[in-house]
């Protein structure tokens, strides 16, 4: 079993080599599959698994199998373990500086466990964040033998605790059987490169949770992989090669959720999308307007697992505006997407039901 070692939080700025602290094991590999995966969420405008044209980087490019990893000491490699690096964010490039609202983040959780029950300790939750990216915000190598950590990589450019949008999952709604989806109460605009990732350190004594990743060599040496800790963000890639680099190079199983960012009246790849009431108790309508005539054209919604719980297809409609009711009153409490596809094209939302 390969092992991967990591350098001391204390000793990050102040010395010249590496010392060990512990080490990251295989627990498990997961079988991935960007088309079916289980009936998990692969359809939504999603970045590293949908929309790898204009935000690179793609999750599993090579079709490999993931990888979920333990830590010896106790805890996961991605997730709260024995040296408390309890927080990981996954990168993206916006390739074409496109203005898009993050509505939420999808996740691969590999496992979590509890000395207290299935529904964890007291208080115990996870934070899925987001924030913008900024260049000379992360440490990586120097590119030196032995390597000494450099604040010369693009990285999230604020601390851990200052997100541009935040969202707490409790432990008991940790799901490890789909796609976890975290929706924002407010959707954030980014036009940039920016981060998505979890932050594990509001887990309870006794409770871990930890994130898949994908192959390693998968991430292309693209260095969009971080951990933090003493409130400073690190190429995990770094962190855990005993030669600085290549060793860790992959990427995790964090997605950010995309919408569109125009305004209300505004066109969206050639349609207009609303629901109201919302949020809703029992019925909703969704609204939606065709700029054009167009083929193909269907609606889906997505419950907080990634299950499609509602799907309307349509085939060709002519350019217009259309009306959907929605019955709700059989639906969970809970955020929900719904997505219009037309033409080939996209738009996603979301919408509350409450009970």
């Amino acid at each position: 079993m390969k092992k991967i070692y990591l350098i001391t939080g204390a000793a990050f700025l102040s010395v010249s080599s590496f010392a060990q602290a512990g080490k990251a094991v295989l627990i498990e590999k997961k079988s991935f599959n960007h088309a079916t995966s289980n009936n998990r969420m692969t359809a939504i405008d999603t970045t590293g698994i949908v929309n790898i044209t204009d935000f690179l980087p793609e999750y599993n490019p090579n079709g490999t199998p993931s990888s979920f990893y333990g830590y010896v000491g106790g805890g996961k490699l991605y997730g709260n373990n024995a040296d408390n690096l309890n927080a990981c964010a996954q990168g993206y490039q916006n390739l074409n500086t496109i203005p898009v609202k993050i509505i939420g983040v999808m996740t691969w959780v590999g496992g979590k466990s509890s000395t207290t029950g299935p529904n964890g300790g007291a208080n115990s939750k996870i934070m899925v964040k987001a924030w913008n990216m900024a260049a000379n915000k992360a440490y990586n190598t120097n590119g030196a033998t032995p390597p000494v950590p450099a604040l010369n990589s693009e990285g999230p450019s604020t601390t851990l605790a200052s997100p541009i949008a935040s969202v707490d999952v409790v432990y008991a709604d940790i799901d490890t059987a789909n796609f976890l989806y975290a929706a924002f109460t407010t959707p954030v605009l980014v036009t940039g490169n920016f981060a998505v990732g979890v932050d594990f350190n509001s887990l309870a004594a006794g409770d871990t949770a930890g994130l898949v990743c994908d192959a390693v060599n998968s991430a292309g040496n693209v260095d969009l992989a971080f951990h933090n800790t003493a409130n400073k963000w690190y190429v995990t890639d770094l962190l855990f090669s005993t030669s600085g680099s290549g060793e860790f190079d992959n990427d995790i199983a964090i997605w950010a959720v995309l919408a569109d960012a125009t305004g209300v009246n505004e066109y969206f790849n050639g349609m207009k999308l609303t629901t109201y009431p919302n949020p809703t108790t029992e019925r909703a309508t969704i609204e939606y307007t065709l700029e054009k005539n167009s083929n193909k054209v269907s609606l889906v919604v997505f419950d907080q697992a990634g299950r499609k719980v509602i799907e309307k297809a349509y085939d060709s409609q002519s350019a217009g505006t259309y009306k959907i009711d929605l019955e709700t009153a059989n639906l969970n409490a809970g955020t929900y997407m719904y997505q219009l596809n037309a033409n080939g094209r996209n738009f996603t939302k979301q919408f509350v039901v409450t009970k």
